[in-house]
């Protein structure tokens, strides 16, 4: 599968950018914002579509994973929110079932879309190929089944702390560090990891600043820097080398897999 080129992604970066800069002057504006977002979102596909014979876009994949991407993002960040308390939407919303808008959740398909498109960015670099190396030297596996899931036991062990300590101005973090640091220790990150760390150590808080300063979008417990735990600057760094790799493969299944 080949790098996502410099014109899809600035389709996405251009869409992620313009829905975060109407939460930032119009956040609050909920009728507003239900409406501009899916429209937005729709544009984005009326691109990307038409850009399908020339970018090699697969139509029916792209929609697919869009869809599964908003499910998760969606899913993880009610469950976050709504059902384990560990912070808090300052937004309007129309339903009691969720105190997050149904905007912010679709928005979340958009977020990890753009994600993996930039972890498959011709500028960056990307990989050819997932990775399938996971273990330490003679103990270590190339079965892709292992590295996908140790790489969910990791996911799930640092969320299952963070809802556990997310009050805890020490436990609150060190699980997501120690996470970095069993990732570099049994899956070996290369060149392009190191890349998408640095990007989203910087990228990441500074977001996270422009959402909770200017547009009060949320809140966090433990706001250390304008309002941004530590835990929520190491999550995005290990969420990311953990997204790549599961993105790739998703994406590379729904494109020559299940629709070809």
């Amino acid at each position: 599968m080949k790098p996502d080129s410099n014109r899809l992604m600035a389709i996405d970066a251009g869409v992620t950018a313009l829905v975060s800069a109407a939460i930032s002057v119009a956040g609050h504006q909920l009728v507003f914002m239900t409406i501009f977002v899916p429209v937005v979102i729709l544009a984005r596909f009326l691109l990307v579509f038409g850009l399908a014979g020339r970018e090699g876009v697969n139509r029916k994949a792209e929609l697919v994973f869009f869809l599964l991407c908003t499910a998760l993002g969606a899913f993880n960040d009610w469950n976050s929110v709504c059902n384990r308390k560990i912070y808090d939407y300052c937004v309007p919303h129309f339903f009691s079932f969720s105190t997050i808008p149904l905007w912010m959740l679709l928005f979340w398909g958009m977020i990890l879309r753009f994600f993996a498109r930039l972890a498959r960015w011709e500028g960056l670099r990307p990989d050819e190929k997932p990775c399938n190396r996971v273990g330490l030297g003679r103990l270590g596996t190339n079965h892709p089944a292992a590295r996908v899931i140790a790489e969910l036991c990791l996911l799930m062990a640092t969320r299952w702390f963070i809802y556990r300590f997310y009050l805890d101005p020490v436990l609150s973090w060190l699980p997501f560090l120690a996470g970095l640091l069993l990732f570099a220790l049994f899956f070996r990150p290369g060149r392009h990891d190191a890349k998408l760390v640095a990007l989203f150590l910087v990228i990441g808080p500074l977001i996270e600043v422009l959402y909770i300063r200017v547009g009060r979008l949320h809140v966090y417990h433990l706001g250390w820097f304008c309002g941004v735990p530590l835990w929520i600057v190491l999550w995005w760094a290990l969420s990311i080398l953990i997204w790549k790799d599961l993105a790739f493969r998703i994406e590379r299944f729904l494109r020559e897999s299940l629709f070809r």
